[in-house]
C-alpha cells in the first residue's frame, strides 16, 4: 500500500496512527546523506592482495629498505627470495622484530622516479614527466672502484699464468708417405747400399690441435674476477668482455680455438698501460 500524502502535519488522530505505521524503508533518505562509493583501481587492489614481505633493498617501483610491503606469492619465491631481496613476514618474525600487522604498508610505485612538478613542462605548457636515473645504476657508480686501484689490484693478485683446460680434437693420423726411390749408381758393387740422405730434414711442421669449447674473452674475465675476489675490494672492480684483448690471434677471430700459449691484455680503464698476462691452453684429462 502506498504511504500516505499529507499536505500539512495531521491533527486527525487515524492520520497519526498511519504516520506511525510506516516503515524505514518506505521512507527515502535525503540525497544529501547519501554517499557516493569510491572507486578503487586495479593497481589499488593489487597492492593491498598478496603475502606480506619485508624488503631487504631499494627495489625501484616497490619501496625503500625495510619497508613492508605485500607482493604476489609468485614474485617473492622465484626471483626476490632467491636473490636475498626480501623476507617472508611470519608471525614470528613479526614478533622478533616487535611489530604488528599494522606495520604493513602499500607498496610505492613512484619510488625511485622523481614525480611530475610544476616547473617540468613543455612549449605547450603541458606538464612533462621526467623520470629519474634509476637508484641502483647511481649505487653502481658510487661503488665502482677507481681504474687506478683497479690496475693495482690486477697487477697484485692475477698470477702470471692463466690456465685452461680444454679437450682436443683427435684426428686421424695421415698415412705415410711412400719412402723416394734413390737411384743406384751403376759403379756401385751390388752389395753397396745406396744413400738414404734424400728427403732428410724436409719435415713438415706439425699443426695445431683444436679443441672443443673455445676460450673467449668471457672465459678469461671469469678466471679475472675469481683471482680478484680474494681481495674485500675485488667486487668492486668494473670490468667488461671488452676490457680483454686476446693478441695473436689470425685475422676476425676473437677466441682461442686450439691448444697452445697466448698472451692477454687486461685493460683498467682509459688511459691506463693494460695489465698482460699469459693464457696457456692445455689438454683436458
Amino acid at each position: 500500500m502506498a504511504a500516505p500524502r499529507f499536505g500539512r502535519f495531521p491533527t486527525c488522530l487515524n492520520c497519526l496512527r498511519q504516520l506511525t505505521r510506516l516503515t524505514p524503508t518506505s521512507i527515502a533518505p535525503p540525497a544529501s546523506l547519501i554517499q557516493s562509493r569510491s572507486r578503487t583501481t586495479k593497481a589499488e587492489l593489487e597492492d593491498l592482495q598478496g603475502i606480506p614481505v619485508r624488503l631487504l633493498q631499494d627495489i625501484i617501483g616497490f619501496g625503500r629498505k625495510h619497508a613492508i610491503i605485500r607482493v604476489k606469492p609468485g614474485r617473492m619465491r622465484n626471483f626476490w627470495f632467491p636473490k636475498g631481496l626480501a623476507e617472508y613476514m611470519t608471525r614470528n618474525r613479526f614478533k622478533e622484530l616487535g611489530l604488528t600487522e599494522s606495520a604493513i604498508g602499500v607498496r610505492d610505485r613512484t619510488f625511485g622516479t622523481r614525480l611530475v612538478l610544476d616547473e617540468d613542462k613543455d612549449k605547450s605548457g603541458k606538464k612533462v614527466l621526467v623520470e629519474e636515473e634509476p637508484v641502483s645504476r647511481k649505487k653502481k657508480e658510487v661503488l665502482t672502484l677507481p681504474p687506478e686501484e683497479t690496475q693495482s689490484l690486477l697487477t697484485t693478485l692475477l698470477p702470471p699464468t692463466l690456465t685452461f683446460a680444454r679437450k682436443p680434437i683427435t684426428t686421424p693420423a695421415p698415412e705415410a708417405a711412400p719412402e723416394p726411390v734413390v737411384p743406384r749408381s751403376p759403379s756401385l758393387a751390388p752389395t753397396a747400399a745406396a744413400s738414404q740422405t734424400a728427403g732428410v730434414g724436409d719435415e713438415t711442421p706439425a699443426a695445431a690441435t683444436a679443441i672443443f669449447g673455445s676460450v673467449s674473452t668471457n672465459d678469461i674475465l671469469h678466471v679475472v674476477k675469481e683471482a680478484l675476489a680474494v681481495d674485500s675490494q675485488g667486487s668492486r672492480v668494473a670490468l667488461e668482455a671488452e676490457s680483454v684483448l686476446i693478441l695473436g690471434l689470425e685475422a676476425g677471430e676473437d677466441r682461442i680455438k686450439k691448444l697452445g700459449t697466448f698472451e692477454v691484455e687486461i685493460s683498467p680503464g682509459k688511459d691506463l698501460d693494460p695489465v698482460r698476462r699469459t693464457v696457456e691452453v692445455i689438454p683436458e684429462e
